[in-house]
């Protein structure tokens, strides 16, 4: 079965992401006992939470929780960080690497290593998004999680078209290989009227020369470690400069510091 994602968003910016996003029906699958498949919409808020450490500290989590429909991308600690980045989920959006670390997690016979179970349960319903190399790793982990989710995946790999698209929107060559970041900004664009991002902060410091962790969450006991940096192939400084940018053009608002302030 197939949905299709539409958009009637004015912005110029928002009508070059629509096409893309309308060009591409996904697959979809109820997993367990998930008694619908997932329905997408249009939406008048939204907000993208990304995993930097400088949402510690921020406050945010009463602004996400208030908007219509909220993305996270790979199945991040909620639970203990409210505070700072909310406990709605309506999307997770998982990349390529992220679902065979799950895979292997979710085999540990020490269940207490296995950190990945408790993040599913804290957003158990919510739609999940994944390329389908990756749609294998996530059913495994789900049926072993006893689990209910809908999933969603794109009939061609996830990032096809992302980069062309954020180009045009850009009007300049947006080069490497797109970030989950960039596809789930992109995606929200044509779905959402007022759009927010969080969390997108791919420095190691702040202006202040004070610390920022690669992510404001532990990592996991899949071997090898989670590094602390970002894969070079995607040009994580690039994609920070297109969003501060969609920013001034006032597309999306992007929140780096603590809520209420810019």
């Amino acid at each position: 079965m197939f949905i299709v994602f539409t958009s009637t968003l004015n912005f110029s910016s928002s009508k070059i992401s629509a096409k893309l996003i309308v060009q591409k029906s996904v697959r979809k699958w109820k997993l367990g006992k998930c008694p619908n498949f997932a329905n997408i919409g249009h939406y008048n808020t939204c907000a993208v939470v990304g995993n930097s450490g400088v949402l510690l500290g921020s406050q945010c989590g009463a602004e996400i929780n208030s908007m219509d429909f909220v993305m996270r991308i790979d199945m991040p600690v909620i639970r203990g960080f409210e505070k700072d980045v909310g406990n709605r989920t309506s999307m997770v959006l998982f990349n390529l690497k992220g679902p065979d670390r799950i895979r292997q997690s979710s085999a540990f016979k020490n269940r207490s290593r296995d950190v990945y179970e408790s993040r599913f349960r804290d957003v158990e319903g919510a739609i999940l998004f994944a390329d389908k190399k990756a749609v294998k790793n996530i059913k495994t982990a789900v049926n072993t999680y006893k689990l209910s989710f809908p999933l969603v995946s794109p009939s061609g790999r996830i990032r096809n078209g992302v980069r062309g698209t954020a180009s045009e929107i850009a009007k300049r060559n947006i080069t490497g290989t797109p970030s989950i970041g960039l596809v789930s900004v992109v995606m929200m664009t044509a779905i959402c009227d007022h759009p927010y991002i969080y969390g997108f902060y791919p420095f190691t410091s702040d202006a202040n020369n004070n610390s920022i962790l690669y992510h404001y969450f532990p990592g996991d006991f899949v071997d090898p470690p989670l590094e602390h940096k970002f894969d070079p192939k995607h040009r994580v400084n690039q994609e920070y400069e297109f969003h501060r940018e969609l920013h001034r053009r006032g597309v999306l608002k992007m929140q780096v510091g603590p809520c209420g302030k810019q």
